[in-house]
């Protein structure tokens, strides 16, 4: 993967400087465009052309367009062979060429053919434009800011933290950050910062220092078939991911996978062991026993004979790494699997330079257990407001002696009856724990309604899940714990085709009779072990349950009662979460993770 930053005038020392941060996305080789009254820069991690022939910005034959480009495109090799026939001439093997090339052969239209994960930036000098794209997914990131005539982009926040541009804290995007724990689709925490949105392009107008064109060029849409059977689904999932990895294989550096011991990433390793030869698979151990899921890597690194690789961390670990977390991830950032996501990273980085993810497959095939919960809970929606009065007085008597955090979180739904929405994102929400939480301040998110627009259950929540939490929360951690390292990621489940499969097959064949992920397990129950398909779904969590009670105790508390720089929090609230949590009464700790990375975050960048 790479770094790309630019804007729309020209300052050689001002684009050398911005472009510098973004080294650790490209360290291999840089370049820059700064003529034509602009100032494009570039940041090259070498995964394909490894010569300088893939130096960036690349330009066409006449040197009238170039392109800044993050990200690989699969299909590369199909496409250069249609352009050679008309005529355009390469001079290099990298995928980027491509851009340049098809950009004049087909225009905003490129979009529609290319296979991968990608923002880039062409420069077209004789229209006197910026074309930037981001892929369908959002797999990479592409911010931009737009303010008196001036025009910045780049591949991450700190290039605007380190401009001269006003910065300002956004309150919508920090209201979303305090409910869900990342910022929202579009608003970056910083005032005038926007993130372009995943599936869409703009077209900036150098001449007239506007935005003339913003477009939504791809948006998944669930159109079930009820007439995909059980075998039919089964054999198009297993060619359609086996398409998408071996497109996933292109490279001139090593390659590997990493591998929890979960379904998704075991199916990877699978079908990645028939094409590579030597493969490496990669990852955690935990110190908690509960946490701790490296037995089942073994078993699939064992079964398909790869070299592993494992790091085991504590306590001591986590408290290291937090001020690179906070640097790498410029917003403010809630997910406690940053922690694991990034170590796996750094041990993957020591054997191989792109790594294989098995992200998307919860989203794409009902892997989460909020799932069948809210089945549970849209029932008890439907109740009479007597029955639910009942149920909350008998959890007010019993839960005092269970201490049961989920009995707690299910009288919040015990209330008058509201919209799916509310009650998938009380579900989905973090902060929502217990019936005192007040739930107005979902009334500003009344737009994600827009998700839960089809007749099934769990289409709705599939529909949320991958326009909102995978895009704003799952590939933003996985993309920068990753690129902090010079890792590129690749995620197989992504490709747009097995998305578009996925939104055919019926929601019945995803979950039956409860049980998660059934036609995906279904599809490779001759290819893994039964202890793997069987097995409860653990997640990458992080024993920050313990260690805010015993290792980390004195260091958490500081940074959240001792911060007084900004005043989102109600401290005297959080000191009774404290003391709850201390005497083990209930896990906060997602809570107060939140508000460290947020507290840190605001000293590092604001201060």
């Amino acid at each position: 993967m790479c770094g790309i930053v630019g804007f729309n005038w020209e300052d050689e020392g001002k684009i050398k400087s911005l472009t510098s941060l973004l080294e650790h996305r490209g360290p291999e080789q840089e370049g820059f465009h700064v003529r034509d009254g602009v100032s494009i820069g570039h940041k090259r991690l070498r995964i394909i052309d490894l010569s300088e022939k893939g130096r960036q910005p690349i330009y066409n034959e006449d040197n009238t367009i170039c392109v800044s480009y993050n990200g690989e495109i699969y299909n590369f090799q199909d496409l250069r062979d249609s352009l050679e026939k008309a005529g355009h001439k390469f001079v290099s093997k990298t995928d980027t060429e491509i851009l340049v090339h098809a950009y004049e052969e087909w225009g905003v239209s490129l979009l529609d053919k290319i296979n991968g994960q990608f923002a880039f930036c062409v420069f077209d000098k004789k229209k006197n434009i910026f074309f930037i794209a981001r892929d369908r997914l959002g797999i990479k990131p592409l911010y931009y800011y737009q303010s008196d005539k001036k025009f910045i982009f780049g591949s991450e926040l700190k290039v605007f933290l380190e401009s001269d541009i006003k910065k300002q804290i956004s309150q919508k995007a920090l209201d979303h950050y305090l409910l869900f724990g990342n910022t929202p689709a579009k608003n970056s925490i910083l005032e005038n910062v926007e993130k372009l949105l995943p599936g869409s392009y703009i077209i900036y107008d150098l001449a007239t220092s506007e935005i003339k064109e913003y477009q939504q060029y791809w948006t998944l849409s669930f159109s079930e078939d009820s007439s995909i059977s059980e075998t039919e689904a089964i054999s198009r999932i297993r060619h359609e991911l086996d398409r998408s990895i071996r497109m996933r294989l292109i490279s001139d550096v090593p390659l590997g996978a990493f591998l929890s011991g979960g379904v998704d990433s075991s199916i990877i390793v699978a079908i990645m062991k028939k094409y590579v030869k030597n493969l490496n698979t990669f990852s955690i151990k935990f110190d908690y026993p509960e946490f701790n899921e490296s037995r089942y890597a073994k078993i699939i690194s064992e079964k398909f004979g790869t070299e592993h690789f494992e790091i085991a961390f504590d306590a001591k670990d986590v408290k290291k790494l937090i001020p690179k977390l906070v640097y790498h991830y410029d917003e403010p950032f809630g997910d406690p699997s940053m922690i694991p996501t990034y170590l796996v990273s750094s041990v993957a980085k020591k054997h191989v330079t792109v790594s294989l993810s098995g992200t998307g497959g919860d989203e794409l095939f009902g892997g989460y257990n909020r799932y069948n919960d809210l089945v549970l809970l849209q029932k008890i929606n439907q109740l009479p407001e007597f029955a639910k009065h009942i149920l909350d007085y008998s959890i007010d008597i019993v839960n005092p002696l269970l201490r049961k955090d989920k009995l707690n979180k299910l009288q919040m739904f015990l209330g008058k009856k509201e919209p799916l929405h509310f009650i998938y994102l009380k579900l989905f929400s973090y902060m929502f724990r217990n019936k005192r939480e007040p739930t107005d301040k979902l009334l500003q998110f009344n737009y994600m309604g827009d998700y839960f627009k089809y007749e099934n259950l769990l289409t709705n929540a599939m529909n949320f899940d991958l326009n909102e939490y995978l895009p704003n929360c799952l590939l933003v951690k996985e993309d920068r714990a990753s690129m902090a390292v010079s890792l590129e990621t690749r995620v197989p489940f992504l490709d747009h085709e097995l998305v578009q499969l996925a939104s055919q097959i019926p929601s019945n064949l995803k979950i039956k009779n409860r049980e998660k992920k059934y036609i995906l397990k279904k599809a490779f129950a001759d290819t893994l072990p039964r202890i793997i398909l069987n097995r409860r779904k653990q997640g990458f969590g992080v024993p920050l349950v313990h260690y805010f009670r015993d290792e980390l105790k004195d260091f958490v508390y500081n940074e959240i009662f001792s911060f007084h720089e900004y005043n989102c929090y109600d401290k005297i609230y959080l000191n009774t979460l404290w003391e709850r949590h201390q005497k083990k009464t209930s896990d906060y700790s997602r809570i107060f993770w939140s508000i460290i990375m947020f507290n840190l975050w605001y000293k590092k960048w604001m201060t």
